[in-house]
């Protein structure tokens, strides 16, 4: 997560984010529409039902916990992850990995 810290971190004022340019990747989609029958290179962005997928995984493998009801505030969708895909968690090194069972 080279980014991460950027998000996270308390930065001083004058700190400058990273130039993020995606021409390159846009230029590859538009070229890749003549195969799939479909120009994605305008990109969709991140909607309020993905950034909920998003959020309900991190809570499924133990990154993070489950935010506290506040509100109106929608729940967070159900998400399921496979035996399978839990023991291969448990198996991740690094900062995340840890050898306690997801359940």
């Amino acid at each position: 997560m080279p980014l991460y810290h950027f998000v996270t971190g308390d930065l001083p004022q004058n700190t400058r984010a990273p130039e993020l340019d995606d021409t390159n990747a846009a230029a590859v989609l538009r070229a890749d529409a003549k195969w799939s029958g479909e120009d994605v290179s305008d990109g969709s962005g991140v909607t309020e039902d993905l950034l909920g997928i998003y959020l309900s995984y991190l809570v499924a493998i133990g990154f993070m916990p489950p935010p506290q009801p506040a509100g109106e505030a929608k729940p967070l969708p159900q998400i399921a992850l496979a035996k399978e895909q839990q023991e291969a968690l448990n198996k991740v090194g690094g900062r995340g990995g840890t050898n306690a069972s997801l359940t």
